[in-house]
Order: C-alpha cells, then structure tokens, then sequence
C-alpha cells in the first residue's frame, strides 16, 4: 500500500488508504487522547472528505476498550449501565421517534401483512431492538462483538444473537430489514459492511442506519464534541459521504432526518439545562444541523 501523504500540521505519514474511496491524502484536524491515554489523529480525507481516526487502533486497543464495563460505566465512551429497564425504555422512545421520521412503520406494515418478515440488527448489543422488532411481529436476530452484551440477550431475553463480527456472517436467508443503530462508525469497514448489507436484504427491502453526523457542530466544537469518542469511533459520516456509499450498492435514500443539539442527558438535570436542551434540539432538527442522523434506504428491486 502507498503511503498516505498528510497535508497539515506535520503529522508523520500514515500507512492506511480511506476506506470508502481508497485516497492516501488526508488533511489532519486535530488529535485526542484515549481513556487509556493514547493519542490518536483526526484526519480528513482530501478526496471523499470522510472523516476517521487514524492510525487505526489495534486490536488489543479496542478489546481494552470495549470490555464489559463499555456497557455499564458511563462515561463519553461508554453506557450507564446498558443493561437497565431504564436504558430500555430511553432507547424505546428514540427508536420510535426515529422509525416513525424515517417512513419506516409504513414499509414494516407491508412486511408483517406476508409471512416470515425477517430482521437483523447489526451491532445489538443486548439486543433490546431486536426483542422490539420480534414483540412487533418480525423475525429477528441480533449480531454483536460483545460476548457480555450478546450474553444478557440470549439468556435473559431468548433472544438469537451471532456473538461474531459482522464480515464474517453468513445468513441462511435474505433479511427484509437491516438496521444499524449507532454501529457504522464502529465498523473497521463501512464500505465491506455496506456491500454486505445490500446483498443481504431482499429486493425493495429497508436499511435503517444511525450514526452521529459530521458537520458544522463536530467542525465547530473539535475534540471537546461529545461524539469524538476514541479509538472506538473509526468513521464520521457526513450526510452526503453516508448517500454517496449507499448508493454504490443500490441502495436509495427515502427517509432521513438529524436531530442532537450537542446537548447530553444526564441524571440530575437543572430546569434551566432541560429546557435550553428541548429548545436546542427542537432547532437542529427544524433545521437539519443535528450532530446526530437517521437515514432509511430501500434497495432497488432491480438487480444489477
């Protein structure tokens, strides 16, 4: 592989290509450090202008990172504790925002009206969305990395998990629906994982995909935005790198929306943080200059 050329900064010169163009040019930003105290680049691609983290982490690094606390500690790196009936019932309501934004209960009407409608969530960590889509009428699996979030799904929801990476699965059957929530930027591959995606859904079938959206609040905020999670966050997407990958394997853009103010939840909020929080967020997504985005996309019933 060429040598990637670094144009700012006198970054030293990486050895990685962009993974949805292959470019080896990139404009460096900025860089931060780990949990673990590591500092990692912030790099655009001078080509395609997808943003990632480079040099990619090792392995070793993103197994320390995601160990079993990821899912119980709250941190800008991790869940409090991902596992509660509260966390549930959070993610429910996003879910249901998202989905009905995104055109998506109109598309799952007609699944559920023929037999079989079967779903995969990429990424599913405990699984809480695929026992969603399996109380609403689908078939649906899970697949995930984490053994200790798998494990939660299996045993105390029997759910059916694949505790494996998602390149290396191999369906017995075409899905009807996709979803991605949150998953894409963790992926080493977006550009593998969204021709794997469309040669797994049938023909007319739906990919839900959220991820958070590079644009003028990551630009403006740097490395203090609350989505610069490090190593584990590989890609940001903006809205046109994101319709531009899909579109490469016949995948059509019919729903999308951003939303996120840049404000986080926590417990204890002020009444003056709520509501400058509500405010904001009702504007971004008015607007559409959400830090986060939820995209549907339907493939093409035509094969090419």
């Amino acid at each position: 592989m060429n040598r990637a050329v670094v144009l700012a900064n006198q970054k030293p010169a990486l050895t990685e290509a962009c993974d949805t163009c292959s470019a080896t040019d990139f404009k460096f930003l900025f860089s931060k450090d780990s949990a673990a105290g590591i500092e990692y680049g912030i790099y655009e691609c001078a080509r395609c202008g997808l943003v990632q983290t480079l040099p990619r982490p090792t392995e070793e690094e993103l197994e320390e990172c995601y160990g079993a606390h990821y899912f119980q500690r709250r941190t800008d790196r991790g869940y409090d504790n991902y596992f509660s009936d509260a966390m549930r019932t959070q993610l429910q309501k996003v879910w249901d925002m998202n989905l009905q934004d995104v055109g998506f209960f109109q598309f799952e009407k007609l699944c559920l009206d023929g037999p079989g409608a079967r779903a995969l969530d990429v990424g599913c960590a405990s699984g809480f969305f695929v026992d969603y889509l399996n109380r609403r009428g689908w078939q649906a699996e899970g697949i995930e990395l984490s053994q200790a979030a798998a494990g939660f799904g299996m045993d105390e929801l029997g759910l059916t998990i694949h505790v494996q990476d998602f390149l290396d699965f191999q369906p017995s059957e075409p899905y009807d629906f996709i979803s991605l929530w949150a998953s894409i930027e963790h992926l080493r591959s977006p550009l593998q994982a969204m021709r794997k995606i469309s040669a797994m859904l049938r023909p007319g079938g739906m990919l839900v995909l959220s991820t958070c959206r590079w644009g003028l609040l990551s630009r403006s905020l740097g490395p203090s935005w609350r989505f610069l999670n490090v190593p584990e966050h590989l890609f940001y997407f903006s809205r046109s790198n994101l319709v531009h990958l899909a579109r490469q394997f016949d995948l059509k853009e019919v729903g999308s929306i951003t939303y996120g103010s840049g404000f986080t939840a926590f417990k204890g909020m002020g009444f003056f943080y709520r509501t400058a929080k509500a405010l904001a967020d009702r504007a971004v997504k008015f607007v559409g200059l959400g830090d986060m985005m939820v995209y549907a996309f339907r493939k093409d019933t035509i094969e090419r």
